[in-house]
């Protein structure tokens, strides 16, 4: 090997002395020019020079290795780390939707869809909450305010010859679905009753005021799908008799329903029903407690009202209701409402409904004086849809032997005197028609007419009230209004004003909506009303 100079030596000293990294820019070059002003005089100079640039280039290019090694070290730790929390938030959801079924289900089990639901992924379980509100202006007005009611034993009347004013008269909770398949349905509906629906007695103790808002039960049935054509509901429901009391109110074309359904319908009853559908016919039979007896108002020919009442209180021996339908044309679905709106199709129904029972009023006495009451009924109607326009008919026939009638309230808080009224019938006859001129505005007229015929009524005179029941009068009632439907039959404002041609008997009192014993004819009942379904 060569021999190198004194002063090739001591830079390569100083070179190997120096910390990494070894040189700088200036140095190199220092070196390189002092390198090169000697390379023409030492030859082995140059080589070691060369050789050192060589090593400060593998030098600078180890060092942005480590660096990059450090980096990438730091990175791969933090990554690891934040991969442990996810792992760990990971693990505690799956822990816990191991008890929610919904977390485990790619589909929505919550939602709208005509209503809120929420559902179980597999569809075995599914609970549809809704509701209803109804805000309710009134206008009745009774000419020269003259009832022709001794206003001191009936709670019926007041001579007042104008009354007006808001009131909330369907305020309405729900709840329905099905549980363990679709096939187990159940539904419980509720409303919020009005003060004057929870009276005490006759006057002066009209009713106990606090009961106002109270919340009373409506329906509450399970219903059983045996097959696809046969079903078994089991409960408190409506009974299967007249289609105008079978439309949920929020359905109805006018304001309320008419005063003839209000009063010869059969209501509600707590009981079993069994039910056949097929594309064309449907078919209704249940046996019950009894229907909820106003057919005369105060005045209880049958004396019934089994509403979420005990079983010891059912003082019905049996009861029979049956209601069978043909569909000419048209879906089931349509016939859920009394409107037909723009674009439906053409739809045809016809239905016969027949009710009968008998058994002895339960007044908190033993025995009872006076024998059974018998109720039988029956009613035929028609419904025509044509896609904007609707026309609805039904006659209905009610007749009683009513051995121990009685008048509601008649002896305050005492159990009223039962008496034998004998037989007496009633009948009603609706006709109304709808139709929309523009998408969303309608207009409507309804007709109804009755009569009830209280043979012996009018020579009792001791039961408090008696005396407004007397008049027989017919009932006579045009009725014309105008429907807005903002968001379909959800939400909606409806008014309607009405003219009773005779004077309006106290058997057809409907209070609730307007209509109040009056000596005089004309009487007139405006009403307007908004809703909200949901």
């Amino acid at each position: 090997m060569p021999q190198m100079t004194h002063a090739t030596r001591a830079t390569v000293r100083r070179f190997f002395r120096t910390p990494r990294p070894i040189l700088t820019p200036m140095m190199i070059g220092a070196l390189g020019l002092g390198g090169a002003a000697r390379a023409q005089e030492v030859p082995e100079t140059a080589e070691l020079l060369r050789r050192i640039e060589a090593l400060e280039a593998s030098n600078r290019a180890l060092a942005g290795e480590v660096d990059t090694l450090r980096a990438g070290g730091e990175d791969a730790w933090l990554t690891e780390r934040r991969a442990d929390e996810i792992r760990a938030i990971v693990t505690d959801v799956l822990a816990d939707s191991s008890s929610r079924t919904s977390l485990q289900s790619a589909g929505m089990t919550a939602g709208w869809n005509d209503g809120f639901y929420l559902e179980s992924p597999d569809q075995r379980f599914r609970l549809e909450i809704g509701g209803l509100v109804q805000t309710r202006y009134t206008y009745s007005s009774i000419p020269d305010g003259t009832s022709g009611v001794n206003i001191q034993n009936s709670p019926i009347a007041d001579n007042v010859e104008n009354r007006s004013g808001f009131d909330l008269p369907g305020t309405i909770l729900e709840m329905k679905g099905h549980a363990f398949g679709r096939q187990n349905q159940f539904k419980i509906k509720a409303a919020y009753a009005n003060t004057n629906e929870a009276q005490v007695g006759a006057a002066p103790f009209g009713n106990n005021g606090s009961a106002s808002g109270s919340l009373r039960l409506l329906d509450a049935y399970m219903r059983i799908e045996l097959s696809d054509d046969w079903s078994l509901r089991v409960g408190q429901f409506k009974l299967p008799f007249g289609r105008e009391f079978l439309v949920d109110r929020e359905y109805q074309l006018a304001v309320a329903r008419s005063v003839v359904s209000n009063h010869l319908s059969v209501g509600r009853s707590q009981g079993l029903e069994l039910t056949f559908v097929s594309d064309d016919y449907r078919a209704m039979l249940a046996y019950s407690g009894g229907g909820t007896d106003n057919v005369y108002g105060i005045l209880k020919g049958a004396g019934s009202d089994p509403v979420n009442a005990p079983y010891f209180s059912d003082a019905v021996n049996w009861a029979v209701t049956g209601r069978g339908e043909w569909k000419v044309a048209g879906e089931w679905g349509q016939f859920r409402t009394m409107t037909s709106p723009p674009g439906d199709e053409y739809a045809l129904l016809f239905g016969l409904g027949i009710h009968a029972q008998e058994g002895d009023p339960n007044l908190g006495t033993s025995p009872n004086f006076g024998g059974p009451n018998t109720w039988f009924a029956v009613t035929a109607d028609m419904s025509a849809m044509y896609g904007g326009a609707s026309l609805f008919a039904s006659f209905t026939w009610s007749y009683m032997d009513s051995e121990s009638a009685y008048v509601l309230g008649s002896n305050n808080f005492f159990a009223p005197t039962t008496f034998d009224i004998g037989d007496n019938t009633a009948w009603g006859a609706v006709i109304q028609g709808s139709y929309s001129f523009v998408p969303k505005w309608e207009v409507f007229a309804r007709f109804e007419i009755g009569d009830a015929d209280l043979p012996d009524i009018a020579n009792i005179t001791t039961p408090a009230g008696t005396d407004s029941l007397a008049n027989g009068n017919l009932l006579s009632i045009l009725t014309l209004g105008v429907n807005w439907y903002i968001d379909g039959e959800d939400l909606k404002w409806q008014a309607d004003v009405g003219l009773a041609f005779d004077a309006l008997d106290g058997v057809w009192w409907d209070g609730a909506n307007g209509w109040r014993a009056a000596a005089e004819h004309n009487e007139v009942v405006f009403r307007t009303q908004l809703q909200m379904a949901f």
